[in-house]
């Protein structure tokens, strides 16, 4: 779907006031007013403010599917892993603002979870990570017996525990600033994650 540079603004804008608002605390003038634009111009793209969310989430979700064409440059399923989660965390952690919406959203009402844009890209990344364990049993790396939908979950969950704790955890790891927790994510974060996927994946049950 392309969209042009008004369109983008007030997605944009969108995403800060949900954000930090809420979906059901901000309105479309709050946008309207964010983004620079009159109400009828935001009604005229978008309809009403739930198909701006419906549009806001179609927008973003391709920045968060695992780049199946990146990981078949790879050689090995260990090697695999590391990359997937790499990429993952840090295109989650680049859209933190976007994180508060899909924990606002999936808490009060689960619009985000039965959105269509959603479930597509949870099949895919499924699907994607379900390659890597089967590729990985094939090379005889990895052990039988392992779930990717709890994989998927592991890796999800922890980041969204980082993501909704951040006042909590950067005062435990004495991090300074904003950026300072962005990188502790995008480094110790992602490595703890890869040990504990690959570990779980090779240990001998």
């Amino acid at each position: 779907m392309e969209f042009n540079e008004k369109q983008i603004d007030i997605l944009l804008a969108a995403e800060r006031l949900f954000a930090t608002k809420g979906f059901d605390g901000t309105s479309v003038r709050d946008i309207a007013q964010e983004a620079n634009v009159n109400v009828a111009m935001i009604n005229y793209y978008f309809g009403s403010k739930d198909k701006l969310l419906d549009t806001f989430f179609e927008w973003r979700v391709p920045d968060f599917m695992i780049n199946v064409d990146e990981l078949a440059l790879v050689d090995n399923a260990l090697d695999k892993v590391d990359v997937m989660v790499d990429r993952y965390v840090k295109s989650m952690s680049s859209h933190r603002k976007l994180y508060r919406v899909i924990a606002i959203e999936s808490t009060l009402k689960q619009r985000m979870l039965i959105s269509e844009a959603f479930k597509k890209l949870k099949i895919h990344n499924l699907d994607v990570i379900t390659s890597i364990i089967n590729s990985g049993i094939a090379e005889g790396v990895f052990k039988t017996g392992n779930d990717p939908i709890l994989i998927h979950s592991m890796m999800m969950g922890t980041f969204m525990n980082f993501q909704m704790n951040q006042v909590f955890l950067q005062d435990q790891l004495g991090i300074a600033d904003d950026d300072g927790y962005g990188k502790y994510i995008e480094t110790t974060l992602t490595q703890f994650i890869q040990k504990t996927i690959k570990a779980l994946l090779t240990y001998e049950k």
